[in-house]
């Protein structure tokens, strides 16, 4: 009788379980922050917040007067908006999402650039060896567009991706 009570419950909180995880909205699909896209995505595109560690993101809102060597320097207001926002949907562990991979071998101090990031370096391996031999073309590696047809909306895996344009 204890058996088939332990089984019963664990069907109906396995249930429970399922109904919640696909009703919850998925942080990924959640819209993203108009301001985070109006002042970052103005000069490149609004990286998705999941790509990085919030550690690393952290480190690029404080170092907005150097910003990979551009100003991209806001007001407190603005940057404060973006900070929590990039802070809430970073890459974060335990928390599912198609980027989770992207944890795979990262440091303790995580780069601040996605592309130096180990699970970057090894999926973009045969682009990287392409760009050597062809470095005159001018394909890089954090412009993803340039390769991923749904980069805007998040989305990098391999079946929506196009050879860079010369």
């Amino acid at each position: 009788l204890l058996g088939i009570f332990t089984l019963g419950a664990g069907i109906v909180f396995g249930l429970i379980g399922l109904v919640i995880n696909l009703t919850a909205p998925d942080s990924e699909s959640e819209s993203q922050n108009s301001v985070y896209i109006e002042e970052c995505g103005s000069c490149h595109l609004a990286y998705p917040p999941g790509l990085l560690p919030a550690v690393s993101w952290h480190e690029i809102m404080l170092g907005l007067e150097d910003h990979f060597e551009d100003n991209a320097e806001l007001d407190q207001e603005t940057a404060d908006e973006i900070s929590q926002y990039l802070d809430d949907h970073a890459l974060t562990m335990g928390r599912p999402s198609t980027m989770s991979k992207m944890l795979r071998n990262i440091p303790e101090q995580p780069p601040i650039r996605i592309t130096k990031l180990p699970a970057f370096i090894d999926a973009h391996e045969d682009v990287s060896i392409k760009r050597e031999i062809q470095d005159d073309e001018g394909v890089f590696l954090s412009r993803c567009t340039e390769c991923h047809k749904d980069a805007e909306l998040g989305v990098f895996d391999e079946e929506s991706t196009t050879e860079p344009s010369s």
